[in-house]
């Protein structure tokens, strides 16, 4: 399969290679008639642009033939747009003026990684960011975890961030929070986002940091928004051996209505590729979205999006004893915003989000076993902020979270069913003061006020941040924050008569350079935990605390034409005594060192994007019961070489392959252990592995009623 996948690149390269296109050139400057280096020239809503070099020249070929728009960008300069037929794009001579920062301009890059319109110039390619970055197949937090700050945890594939647990970020779309933003899998296997990239117009990742209008996350939070009422009708479609999508918009005038729909069941794939399970029925999911998006005559801006996953596998399992797994789980995701931007600087934003959640299994543990688990969450949330002249800006707001936990666990050999049912709501206040009281140098303060109406505790958290923006593209930072989560709903259940929510203190430093085609960051964090639920004597007491220190390093930049190369590096230093554990230990899930290298080339004859990445992870931390001490051994450093290809076939088709683990490497992640010793007194563990060593992707992307294949088809 693998050479099949190489030779279909070959002679789709091959291919492209002949096809005739237009030559879009010219040169840029800026106001002193001074060559601007590295400015990142595109077409709109592509792939497909070039960066000046030292003389400021730029050159690309396209086989476009519609009307583009050619966007020249670089920070700290205004971006330029031209409009016109390709070929009529020729020895075009720009001149960029630069830009005056004010109280509103002023982006506070420290802790956070932008994708899409949110980012720089580097990064203004939307959603195929996500979808060319390493080994990542299309789906949002793979591609994140190639960034510094994030632990590799290959087993399930959801975002650690910092030396924090995965529960502690925080999914918000159009600023309103999603309850489970992954699907079900099975044990060992890679957990996906529920939602495509092409969604949304913009993804801001914050490694922690962030203001207060965002609650309930201890470690980070991933703020994604969706597009814009669109001007066109999109229509296109998407297969792969295991999955096919339609997706398309229909505008209408100043609204338009989208929808997208996918299918994935594994079926084929497993025959080609086994993996380590015995399938009663292979994993499926069906899912479906729908946007409605409004623009008012007086200015007022309506969303409206749904979100329904259904997925369901069975497997046969024979270890402790013979029984058949069945897994039903139904996830809906509803929201409504509304915002408004007035004359005098005001704008006001409402939005409403329902979440509901419900996993069925059975033979969960034992045969004739049934368990099932029902979440509900409401997110309410209005907020208001005025700009008052150039030097401050303020917002305030109030939400809340009302949410519904049920649990219920019936076995043949159990007396009656056992389980939950309670709720719980967190109401809270907001306001956010943004200050620049010289030219270059803005301080922000916000506050935030939290209410847990079960243990009728309140929390008051302060976050301050101060930024220096000396030259364009070069920022100095420092971040100092108070944040609060919630434990999760079993640890709530258990003991929420008692229990406070969970606390973390943030200290962070950051330098940043960002110009032109070359971004760099150095970022040191320091994170103190208080008040982590723990378990001593059968019951959860609010008595855990942990640290986790560290330096993120990060590079991003074209020092060779037509190559983008991303380098990253993370040491995280990160202890805990919460949960079960009986002393401070390294928690499982931390890996002290992780590096990501990545190069990704255009090819421009060809129309293709190549890319290249090798991702590695020191050893994690595990407990072996034949040595002293808790968390008392290492795996295996965890080593991945992946591979990936973009090619435009034609104006309207793309082509998209990738291996991961190509190398096939058997990454070891965790050992388990039984409860008895052999008959030497020993314990012999189990390694935790992949349910495969290597993932193959093979997936076409057709564009039916659209100008060009680049364009995002999907919403």
């Amino acid at each position: 399969m693998i050479l099949t996948v190489v030779s279909l690149l070959i002679l789709v390269a091959v291919r492209s290679y002949a096809q005739e296109g237009s030559v879009i050139s010219g040169t840029v400057s800026d106001a002193n008639k001074e060559a601007l280096v590295g400015v990142n020239v595109y077409i709109e809503g592509t792939l497909l642009g070039a960066i000046t070099n030292s003389e400021g020249e730029f050159s690309f070929t396209t086989t476009i033939k519609d009307p583009i728009v050619l966007v020249v960008s670089c920070i700290g300069f205004e971006d330029v747009k031209i409009s016109g037929l390709p070929s009529e794009l020729k020895d075009l001579s720009v001149v960029l003026k630069q830009t005056s920062l004010g109280i509103d301009e002023a982006v506070v890059v420290a802790s956070s990684f932008s994708l899409g319109h949110l980012g720089n110039n580097v990064e203004k390619i939307d959603s195929y960011d996500v979808v060319m970055t390493g080994s990542s197949n299309g789906d949002i937090y793979a591609a994140l975890s190639a960034f510094p700050g994030t632990q590799k945890v290959g087993e399930n594939g959801r975002l650690y961030v910092r030396g924090g647990d995965s529960e502690e970020i925080q999914t918000f779309i159009n600023r309103m929070h999603v309850l489970v933003p992954y699907t079900t899998n099975a044990e060992n296997s890679v957990q996906r986002s529920r939602f495509s990239p092409f969604l949304f117009k913009g993804i801001n990742f914050s490694l922690g940091g962030y203001d207060a209008e965002y609650g309930q996350a201890l470690s980070s939070i991933l703020p994604m928004n969706t597009t814009d009422v669109s001007a066109n009708d999109k229509l296109g479609v998407s297969f792969s051996p295991f999955s096919f999508n339609v997706g398309g918009t229909k505008s209408m005038g100043n609204s338009s209505l989208s929808f997208n729909g996918d299918y994935m069941n594994m079926h084929l794939y497993n025959k080609v590729f086994p993996d380590k399970y015995n399938w009663a029925s292979p994993y499926q999911k069906a899912s479906g979205q729908g946007q409605f998006k409004t623009e008012t005559r007086g200015g007022a801006i309506l969303k409206l999006y749904a979100g329904y996953d259904k997925t369901f596998f069975s497997q046969n399992i024979t270890s402790p004893a013979a029984r058949t797994l069945d897994v039903d789980e139904d996830n809906l995701y509803v929201n409504a915003t509304l915002s408004k931007s007035f004359r005098n600087k005001l704008n006001l934003f409402a939005g409403v989000a329902y979440s509901f959640v419900d996993n069925d299994m059975k033979d969960a543990l034992v045969a004739g076993d049934k368990y099932d688990n029902i979440r509900h969450e409401v997110h309410l949330k209005t907020v208001a902020d005025k700009t008052f002249g150039k030097y401050y800006k303020m917002a305030a707001g109030v939400e809340a979270y009302l949410r519904r936990s049920e649990k219920s666990y019936d076995a043949p050999a159990a007396d009656g069913v056992k389980g939950y049912a309670f709720d719980h709501t967190i109401l809270s206040v907001f306001q956010n003061n943004g200050f620049m009281p010289v030219e270059k140098l803005f301080f922000n303060f916000t506050q935030r006020l939290e209410y847990f109406t079960c243990s009728k505790t309140t929390v008051y958290m302060p976050r301050f941040s101060v930024n220096y923006v000396p030259s364009p593209g070069l920022q100095i930072s420092a971040i100092y924050g108070f944040f609060s989560q919630l434990p999760e709903d079993d640890v709530l259940a258990y003991g929420r008569k008692t229990l406070s929510q969970s606390l973390s203190r943030h200290a962070i430093a950051s330098f940043s350079y960002n110009l032109s085609n070359l971004y760099f960051r150095v970022e040191p964090y320091f994170k103190q935990y208080a008040k982590l639920p723990l378990l001593r004597e059968g019951n959860y007491v609010s008595d855990g605390y942990g640290t986790s220190k560290g330096i993120d390093l990060f590079f991003d930049g074209s020092v060779l034409h037509n190559l983008r190369t991303t380098i990253a590096y993370s040491w995280n230093d990160s202890k805990r005594l919460y949960m079960d554990y009986p002393e401070l230990s390294v928690p499982q899930y931390c890996t002290e060192h992780n590096f990501s290298i990545s190069g990704r080339y255009y090819i421009p004859k060809l129309s293709t994007y190549a890319g290249l990445s090798y991702t590695y992870a020191s050893g994690r931390p595990y407990h072996d019961p034949n040595l002293s001490g808790y968390m008392n051994a290492k795996t295996i450093p965890y080593k991945s070489l992946d591979i990936n290809a973009s090619i435009l076939i034609g104006p309207k088709v793309i082509v998209y392959a990738s291996v991961s683990n190509l190398t096939g490497r058997k990454n070891v992640f965790n050992y388990k252990y039984p409860d008895t010793p052999d008959v030497n007194g020993r314990y012999v563990g189990t390694p935790v592995v992949a349910s495969r060593d290597r993932f193959v992707y093979l997936g076409v992307f057709l564009t039916i009623s659209n100008a060009h294949a680049y364009e995002v088809s999907n919403f």
